[in-house]
Parts: C-alpha cells; structure tokens; sequence
C-alpha cells in the first residue's frame, strides 16, 4: 500500500484530508478501534501520502475498510481489462491470419490461370466482379479491425463491436 495509492483512494472520493480523517476516525469507531485524534490524523495523512511515514497496519486495515467497495470496483475494471486485452489478441491473431494483398492477387490469378481455358468472358467479368466484392468486405473488415487496435491504443471501441470483427 503505497503513499501515492492512499491519495489516489482518497481524492477518487473527492475527500480532502481533514474529510478523510473523519474517515479513519468513523471506521475505527465502527470497529470499536481506538485512533489518534482528529487533528493528529490531519497531519499524519498528509505523511502517509508523500511516503514520509509508513500507515501502522490498523490504519491500513481501516484505508481498507474505508476504500472496500471502491476496489471492489477497481477489481472488477481491472477484470474487464483483462478481458479487453485478451480481445484485442484474438482480433490481432485473427488479422495476421488474414491474406496480404500480394496473397490475394496470387490466389485470384492461380484461380483464373486454370479456369481461363473452359471460362466464356462473361464467366471471367462475373467472377471478377465477385473477387472485388469480396475483395471491398477484406477492406472493410481491415478497417474494422485497425479502427480496434486504435481504440486500443486510447480506450475502448467507439464503434459498439466490443472487439467483435
């Protein structure tokens, strides 16, 4: 339990130091704990924070006690970040495995190289109008997929997919 983590605890609550003495002192009354006085919690906090003095450990259980459902909270969040890296895996696994231009273009000849000999041209501009179809929903789902990672990048999805390509 960091100094700098008590003050993230206390200011997320929007509490300046004599509001969280009040607290400590609530808490530990709760507890049926005996605390310094208020005005000595005043100044100690302030120690606490900077990493000047260590919190002897009833003050750590009570910081505990006082900040539980915020990290609950932060449990959790951090739970869910977790999961929305090991999302943003899958989607950047699943965009190496996707076909290169070049692999594209090398498919789509080979396809047409043995074809060309039994296909009438209509057949030939049918297919092609098809391989650019599905040539623009491989960019499209490129585009998806770079618009995560940049998410990424700065927080979540924007576009409501949820890491889903």
């Amino acid at each position: 339990m960091t100094g700098e983590a008590l003050r993230r605890w206390r200011e997320s609550q929007g509490w300046d130091v004599p509001r969280m003495a009040r607290e400590i002192r609530k808490a530990a009354r709760d507890c049926g704990e005996d605390v310094a006085a208020h005005h000595g919690l005043v100044k100690m906090i302030p120690q606490w924070e900077r990493g000047g003095r260590e919190p002897r450990e009833r003050y750590r259980l009570l910081y505990l006690k006082i900040f539980q459902g915020a990290l609950g909270e932060l449990s959790r969040d951090m739970g869910l970040g977790v999961a929305a890296a090991l999302q943003v895996s899958e989607i950047r696994a699943r965009a190496a495995r996707l076909p290169g231009d070049a692999e594209i273009r090398a498919l789509e000849a080979d396809a047409l190289a043995r074809q060309r000999g039994t296909m009438t041209a209509a057949e030939i501009q049918a297919l092609t109008a098809e391989t650019i179809s599905r040539l623009h929903d491989v960019a499209d789902n490129l585009g998806k997929l770079s618009a995560l990672l940049d998410d990424d990048e700065g927080g979540e999805a924007s576009d409501g997919t949820e890491g889903k390509p």
